[in-house]
């Protein structure tokens, strides 16, 4: 069954003494493209991430958040360096006294230094050790992400099969004007010659020949057999378990191919706006394949 590449997953897990969120967002996109933000702590994992990200998408452009929620409130503890506020203090009343500034040296004052009285303690993290969490979190994430994608994807493939049919009865229904049209257009070349050479007589055997020639390059069973062809291929490829969005793609780009040879070939009002509605429902089709893992 075939998976769109838009999901959401998310998951928890208890990391030290801290809640680990996992989210995981996923969209459309050419190839594979994962992008990580994660606490600072776990940042020495995120090439780990992409990995387990990559053996679970085939394809789609996937961002990943990891952050801490509960526990200690950050990654970092602050402590206050209570000798080098003195110092700061004494060195602001000094240049108080000799410059003859007004004013008191309050707390405000003191502030304006925080950088150089607080001093920032990393927290740090045994990265071999919760690897074991974090994996699983994303583990429950990917299995969150992969559902929502399947149920998404059961959708694209029941508006696609049914899409197909109305191919496959354009399809049928262009086959039986061929030999109509062929007939009509092999009765309106030889109206044209005849009117071309006016006076003159044609050799009746030679002109039917060059009519049945030029008849027979606006034919256009091949096309037909082939589009078909591609349609029965694709629907094969829509019930496998793998990702076949390139694929279908592929073949969506074929098919059109053989209705636009179709619809030049062929001189015939009715073939054509049967064309018409079989290149808008192929456009339809290309735009959900564009999603397709």
């Amino acid at each position: 069954m075939i998976r769109s590449m838009t999901g959401y997953g998310r998951a928890e897990a208890l990391v030290d003494d801290k809640t680990l969120v996992v989210e995981i967002r996923a969209v459309n996109h050419r190839y594979l493209d994962v992008s990580v933000r994660s606490a600072r702590t776990l940042q020495p994992l995120e090439h780990d991430v992409r990995r387990l990200i990559a053996q679970a998408v085939a394809r789609g452009k996937v961002e990943v958040n990891l952050q801490f929620r509960g526990g200690r409130e950050s990654d970092s503890v602050l402590e206050l360096s209570l000798p080098q506020v003195a110092r700061v203090r004494a060195m602001l009343e000094q240049l108080r006294q000799e410059t003859g500034a007004a004013g008191e040296i309050d707390l405000a004052s003191l502030l304006a230094f925080r950088d150089c009285l607080v001093t920032v303690e990393e927290q740090t993290l045994d990265t071999s050790v919760v690897w074991q969490a974090v994996a699983a979190a994303i583990e429950q994430a990917l299995a969150a992400l992969a559902s929502m994608q399947q149920v998404e994807g059961a959708a694209m493939s029941r508006d696609i099969e049914v899409r197909l049919d109305t191919l496959e009865r354009n399809c049928a229904a262009i086959q039986q004007r061929v030999p109509e049209a062929l007939q009509r257009r092999q009765h309106a070349m030889t109206e044209r010659i005849r009117q071309l050479c006016d006076e003159v007589d044609p050799d009746e055997t030679r002109m039917r020949q060059e009519i049945a020639v030029l008849a027979d390059k606006s034919d256009i069973t091949e096309e037909l057999v082939r589009a078909r062809s591609h349609v029965t291929q694709f629907r094969q490829w829509l019930s496998v378990d793998e990702p076949v969005g390139r694929k279908l793609d592929f073949l969506i780009q074929e098919i059109n191919r053989e209705v636009n040879t179709i619809g030049s070939k062929a001189s015939d009002a009715d073939i054509a706006l049967l064309v018409v509605d079989a290149k808008n429902e192929l456009e339809k089709i290309r735009e959900q394949v564009q999603n397709i893992m």
